[in-house]
């Protein structure tokens, strides 16, 4: 008994959508909302690393913000922000 190639078909695509929406949707949301904070940042927000530096914003550039830490200016990189603190 062969079983229809349509069914194959309909097996892998539904394993695809499954993959999909457990996975790759959820992970591209998760990034978004991170790269969306990165872009809203502004001088005087207090920030946490991935590090785990906290500190407030100085300066802001295209790739690298500067960022008080106890009196210490840090340049770091914008991916570098973990988290903003809502004081």
């Amino acid at each position: 008994m062969s079983q229809s190639p349509y069914f194959i078909f309909i097996l892998y695509g539904g394993m695809f959508a499954l993959m999909y929406f457990l996975l790759i949707r959820p992970n591209r949301k998760k990034t978004q909302a991170a790269q969306q904070m990165r872009d809203n940042l502004q001088v005087g927000d207090r920030i946490v690393t991935i590090g785990g530096f906290v500190g407030k914003v100085e300066k802001l550039g295209d790739d690298f913000i500067t960022v008080d830490v106890n009196g210490t200016s840090m340049k770091i990189k914008r991916w570098a922000v973990g988290s903003v603190e809502n004081e």
